[in-house]
């Protein structure tokens, strides 16, 4: 058992790398949900400017707790560049959504051409909010990104319905638009370090069983996640998937040939391969970020419900190191800030090694 008590960046790096932590981290992945420990903040105020995005994640640590600060809008950051046009939330605590796609036919995808992270759509957004956070903590707090892969984001500048057609029958042409959107996505995680990001939650939303086979995701997903990878070195890479049939032995393959690859975000309490199971086969490659579930429990459950499934979580997952304590995607805005607290204390109590 450590004497001293370690810094946010301490247990946090020390989970990933199956080192022994003090306490098990926590990562709570706010989003929205943190536009209201700032008074006067909306979701447009937050999804508009950099400092306005900082204040919140800021307030949201201070106040509730946690291991990282964990920057998240929207998903028009990237493509709104390319002309995407967001529909503006017509009441509180829901995103800003995707509006008109640029890409309606086959040819439009050699069209999208590559932009300039601090240009180009929001994406400034997540640099002067990661600058900000960092220079506040310095190396004491992790600050992280979660942004689309570019097979994620064919998704947000054409239809899902579209995309996967176009995978079967003009494969050429939405390779094409990957190349393009793989560069752009490579510049902006570059980018985000250089202003202080640590971590980038990798949304590979698509690799999952209910919408692509592996062969397909192996073919027009993995190729470009491996250049990506290849190319930011010096961000810690955390693969997300929020379906219910995560390809875990694909991001494990990725863990074994990117050493900035580092573990899987997953919702264990929903998905068809659950934290018992996850940790028996891929715990000893793979850090595993879950065990809270960010669709009953937190938003509904009491503190007492939630400490169970933490104690739980904790005492499936934590062995070995290697487990940081997470929801399976972005909390509700509905959820209460005691049950917030109540899975940061729970981490506390039961996750001590």
């Amino acid at each position: 058992m450590l004497s001293m008590e370690m810094t946010s960046m301490q247990r946090f790096e020390a989970a990933l790398n199956h080192e022994t932590p003090d306490y098990v981290p926590v990562s709570l992945f706010g989003g929205i949900f943190e536009v209201h420990f700032v008074p006067g903040m909306d979701v447009v105020r937050y999804g508009t400017s950099g400092e306005n995005m900082a204040k919140a994640h800021i307030a949201f640590y201070e106040r509730i707790g946690g291991d990282n600060i964990y920057c998240l809008s929207d998903m028009g950051l990237i493509v709104q560049g390319w002309g995407v046009r967001m529909k503006l939330p017509s009441e509180p605590d829901i995103h800003m959504a995707l509006g008109k796609f640029p890409v309606k036919e086959p040819g439009d995808w050699e069209k999208l051409e590559v932009l300039d992270p601090k240009v180009d759509g929001r994406m400034r957004l997540y640099l002067d909010a990661c600058r900000i956070c960092s220079e506040k903590y310095g190396d004491s707090v992790p600050v992280g990104v979660s942004l689309p892969s570019p097979f994620t984001t064919t998704t947000h500048v054409c239809s899902m319905e579209e995309t996967l057609v176009h995978m079967m029958t003009e494969p050429e042409a939405l390779k094409k638009g990957l190349k393009t959107i793989t560069d752009t996505v490579a510049e902006f995680i570059n980018a985000c370090v250089a202003n202080g990001a640590y971590f980038a939650g990798y949304l590979v939303t698509r690799a999952s069983w209910e919408i692509t086979t592996e062969d397909q995701y192996r073919e027009f997903g993995a190729p470009s996640d491996e250049e990506v990878f290849r190319r930011t070195p010096s961000m810690v890479n955390i693969p997300h998937i929020c379906g219910t049939e995560p390809m875990f032995d694909l991001v494990n393959e990725w863990k074994t040939k990117h050493k900035n690859v580092k573990a899987i975000s997953w919702w264990d309490r929903g998905a068809k391969s659950n934290l018992k199971e996850v940790k028996e086969k891929w715990g000893k490659s793979l850090a595993l970020m879950a065990g809270i579930d960010h669709t009953n429990t937190l938003p509904s459950g009491t503190p007492d419900e939630i400490a169970a499934e933490v104690k739980d979580s904790c005492k499936t997952a934590m062995a070995g190191g290697g487990f940081v304590l997470a929801p399976g995607c972005e909390v509700s805005p509905k959820t209460p800030w005691a049950n917030m607290r109540a899975c940061v204390n729970a981490a506390r109590r039961y996750g001590k090694y």
